[in-house]
């Protein structure tokens, strides 16, 4: 039964008898008397079987929830962890890189020491060649020169 079915029987009310003295106290007080009706027990019963019925229904979803936020922290560490995994693989990954880079660049860089020095040496012999044939042709010219304009053997 729904509350606004359930309808109380309210007591008449009564105006206060003029009259003195005790028998006027007492008749005031049987008609200010609060009569409650015969169902009333079982109405506030049926409020007390909806309000535990409502809360054993909460305490099943909050547990529920709980659950709920338990495998999705448990989720949530998981994912994070893995994260951190891959991050950490990917920094050792990339720094392997600049490793293998570095190293690459210093051997170059070293190949490209060693070819300069090498066509510097090379350079060197070739001016001393150059300058091995071409001295003995200036000391000839110079003895033409000195022959024509100064007149020597």
């Amino acid at each position: 039964m729904s509350e606004q079915q359930i309808k109380e029987p309210r007591a008449a009310y009564a105006p206060a008898v003029v009259e003195t003295g005790e028998r006027t106290t007492e008749r005031l007080q049987e008609t200010v008397q609060i009569q409650f009706p015969p169902y009333f027990e079982r109405f506030l019963e049926e409020r007390d079987r909806r309000l535990s019925s409502d809360l054993a229904h909460l305490r099943v979803e909050i547990q529920h929830i709980r659950e709920e936020i338990g495998l999705l922290r448990a989720d949530t560490e998981r994912r994070l962890v893995e994260a951190k995994g891959e991050r950490e693989s990917l920094h050792a990954g990339v720094e392997h890189r600049f490793t293998k880079a570095g190293e690459e660049m210093e051997r170059r860089f070293a190949e490209a020491r060693e070819e300069r020095k090498a066509l510097r040496q090379e350079m060197v012999a070739h001016l001393r060649w150059t300058l091995g044939l071409l001295f003995p042709i200036i000391l000839g010219v110079l003895a033409i020169v000195f022959k024509v304009f100064f007149g020597m053997p």
